[in-house]
């Protein structure tokens, strides 16, 4: 049984018990007629039911440690980055993970040693389960020639990684099998993406991630300039 079920279930057990209660108290009214007494009690207790389906689904939509303790070890929302190796060359990423009660969509960038995106994706499918496995379809684009390309990715998700019972894994294993033009049937056999804390801003992320990946290809007098010029441009603020 799942979380969805036990708070539908859960819901149906409060209306049953009004029902009840509603009907325990209108019987003791002799003026109300028993046809006049079932309507107003089959009424108000499809109006509670719908109610508190309503209340309840926007209460733990609004918040997303309620989000958490729901999806538990599925809890994926947030900022994630990416990492992978294709013949020797290391490609990064961002991917933004917006998730509710019952679906899931992915947004994201690649981006170079200078920090510059060089390819666009998202998620064209809901995350389905697949022989035990979740996967997602994606759709790409890359920046600097316009094509776009598919692909069917793969999660491995740390389900039992969570550092507290409030929030979701915080680390995954992807593959991903590439569809279109010269790459098709090209396979990612091991991203790596880990969760961002929160408060870290992308444009820090992006920096940490060029530094750490990129910090023999990247000048430090190049980083060292687009520090300078965030600094310029949050001075002016």
């Amino acid at each position: 049984m799942n979380a969805l079920e036990k708070i539908n279930i859960a819901i149906l057990l409060v209306t049953i018990s009004y029902v009840i209660a509603i009907n325990t108290v209108l019987v003791q009214v002799d003026e109300i007629e028993p046809a006049l007494r079932w309507f107003i009690t089959f009424l108000t207790s499809v109006g509670l039911f719908r109610l508190l389906i309503i209340l309840i689904f926007w209460v733990i939509r609004s918040s997303d440690t309620l989000l958490a303790i729901y999806h538990r070890g599925r809890f994926l929302k947030g900022l994630w980055t990416y990492e992978y190796e294709v013949n020797g060359e290391t490609h990064i990423g961002i991917w933004r993970i917006a998730q509710d009660l019952s679906s899931i969509s992915i947004t994201g960038y690649g981006v170079d040693a200078k920090g510059q995106i060089d390819s666009h994706f998202r998620s064209i499918s809901p995350l389905f389960e697949h022989q035990g496995v979740d996967e997602i379809m994606f759709a790409r684009t890359d920046s600097a020639s316009g094509e776009e390309h598919f692909s069917k990715t793969t999660l491995y998700v740390d389900w039992i990684g969570r550092s507290d019972w409030r929030s979701g894994p915080g680390f995954m294993r992807a593959q991903s099998v590439l569809y279109g033009h010269t790459e098709a049937g090209v396979r990612n056999a091991d991203i790596i993406l880990r969760r961002v804390e929160r408060g870290e801003s992308e444009a820090q992320i992006v920096k940490d991630l060029c530094r750490t990946e990129f910090k023999d290809k990247v000048p430090e007098a190049h980083l060292a300039a687009q520090d300078s010029e965030e600094e310029k441009q949050y001075s002016a603020l």
